[in-house]
């Protein structure tokens, strides 16, 4: 159907009625990309060699669509990535070929009608037919030496910009800042002449645009310009093996923020009636799966079930961004994977009750959702406690006590624990004393390590990505009674010179809702 849309598009002679075949064409690909798509997806960055790893990544998860995050070099000629397609169009064939035969559809995110800075279309030849704002006026004439300019205040030089272009004669013109004062404007730092036109001097009567830019730093096309631009991706999708295409930023990214959590539900919650009424599907979004940096922290199952819960609760679909950081060195991304696999499932199949879905949507409830058997599953309610970090005074037993805590259970029953270690130094053999007991672990954490215990009869010293170092097996009760109780925690530390940042995080499990086929 493309390529016979192209062929036609090329024997029409008309400019009306090439406008009208193109924007036709535009909702046939439109459509061949939405409404045959799963709603959730895979998102990373690879090339023809790793797209096998990758493949495997869709199948642990369930994913049926994959999508490159930077397929292309230049916007514009729409020229592929390299790093993505080392052979272009049939390096792109060839991948769309593979993954359809391992039931996976290959995607594209895609800067729609954009030029980049770097296509031969951003060029002098051009740039009378990029997309304008608007006209401004100079307030007097400028030397072609003029580094700043004064003009009129205009409403288009109100809207937020990026690359600050100004489009007079033949000459484009950036400027660094702008200085309000009454009804004119002070254009300081001014660069002339720029990417290829000359600076000449203007007059006050010379015509001036505002250019439009997106904050990604690239221009847009009008015009005869536009058709030209939208044809040609046309012609390299058709070319490559027709991989579909998703708006690149037309979903937005979310990060798993805390902070966030309650404006995200808040906007998901008034975004779901248009979706209810129309066929293309809602999308939350998509979310990093983050390995740790000194800007962040890695990402953990309890980030990705709260995630899966939202998409139950909306009936919404997600993708999830694994870069190749993340292939390498997240050590729960197998188990990430299954967890997504087995709530899309669930979604799909519309297991979760509307009761359930209403639950689901709590932006500060947490969830957790543990397989029995292939078609049975629970699904927990899963509180997650602040961090308690550690504040230790050395008693005469050797043992490093941190001040009593609070903790509160909902319920009596057992408890998961985080201990992260940070700083320098290491921790030795950590007690808990609950009033249901003492809880020890017989092990070395060491600096820029975790403790993760999740319910089960052994526990694992981790990185800080969670690649496991060691096997621990806990000795003694991990149970809490219910309400508010006191719990102290102790450890050695062989070095008193460098003591850690030790902080401790409990989980506890209400009882579960049964769920299934």
């Amino acid at each position: 159907m493309r390529c016979r849309c192209i062929r036609i598009y090329e024997e029409l002679i008309d400019n009306e009625m090439k406008r009208i075949l193109l924007s036709i064409c535009c909702i046939l690909l439109a459509l061949s990309s939405s409404a045959q798509s799963p709603q959730s997806y895979l998102v990373s960055d690879f090339n023809e060699e790793e797209l096998e790893q990758v493949l495997d990544l869709c199948r642990q998860g369930g994913f049926e669509q994959l999508l490159h995050r930077f397929p292309f070099s230049t916007y514009g000629h729409y020229e592929w990535n390299p790093s993505f397609a080392g052979k272009g169009n049939l390096s792109v064939a060839r991948m769309v070929q593979k993954a359809s035969e391992a039931g996976v559809r290959l995607g594209v995110l895609v800067h729609e009608d954009a030029i980049s800075l770097n296509d031969s279309y951003f060029s002098p030849r051009y740039f009378k037919q990029l997309r304008r704002m608007g006209e401004v006026r100079l307030f007097s004439d400028i030397t072609a030496e003029q580094r700043d300019m004064v003009i009129y205040h205009s409403g288009v030089m109100d809207h937020p910009s990026t690359l600050n272009l100004i489009l007079i004669g033949n000459e484009l013109i950036s400027y660094s800042t702008m200085e309000p004062a009454s009804d004119l404007l002070y254009l300081h730092g001014c660069s002339r002449g720029l990417y290829g036109t000359r600076s000449e001097a203007h007059r006050t009567t010379d015509k001036a645009y505002k250019l439009w830019d997106a904050p990604e730093r690239y221009c847009a096309p009008d015009g005869p310009l536009l058709d030209s631009v939208r044809i040609g991706l046309a012609h390299r999708i058709a070319a490559s093996g027709s991989p579909f295409t998703m708006p690149s930023g037309g979903y937005g990214q979310e990060l798993l923020n805390e902070s966030q959590r309650v404006q995200m539900v808040d906007r998901w919650t008034m975004e779901k009636p248009s979706y209810d009424s129309v066929v293309q599907p809602m999308l939350l979004g998509w979310f990093p799966v983050r390995v740790s940096d000194r800007r962040q922290s890695c990402t953990t199952m309890e980030d990705v079930e709260w995630l899966l819960a939202k998409a139950a609760a909306f009936d919404a679909g997600y993708g999830l961004l694994v870069s190749r950081g993340a292939m390498q060195r997240h050590g729960m991304l197998g188990k990430i994977l299954a967890q997504v696999n087995a709530w899309d499932k669930l979604r799909y199949a519309g297991a979760f009750t509307d009761e359930m879905k209403e639950s689901l949507r709590d932006p500060y409830q947490d969830w957790h959702l543990e397989q029995q058997d292939e078609d049975h599953f629970l699904l927990y309610r899963l509180q997650v406690s602040r961090r308690y970090r550690c504040v230790f005074a050395e008693p005469d037993s050797g043992y490093y006590a941190a001040e009593a805590w609070e903790w509160k259970a909902e319920e009596e029953g057992r408890f998961g624990l985080r201990i992260q270690v940070e700083g320098k130094g290491e921790i030795q053999h950590p007690v808990l004393q609950t009033p249901c007991g003492t809880l020890s672990f017989p092990c070395t954490i060491q600096a820029n390590q975790y403790l993760i215990y999740d319910f089960d009869s052994v526990a694992y010293v981790t990185d800080l990505n969670f690649n496991k170092i060691q096997e621990v097996v806990p000795e003694g009760v991990p149970e809490l009674t219910e309400g508010g109780q006191e719990v102290r925690f102790s450890c050695k530390i062989p070095n008193a010179k460098r003591i850690p940042m030790v902080s401790v995080r409990y989980l506890m499990r209400e009882q579960p809702m049964g769920i299934g086929f």
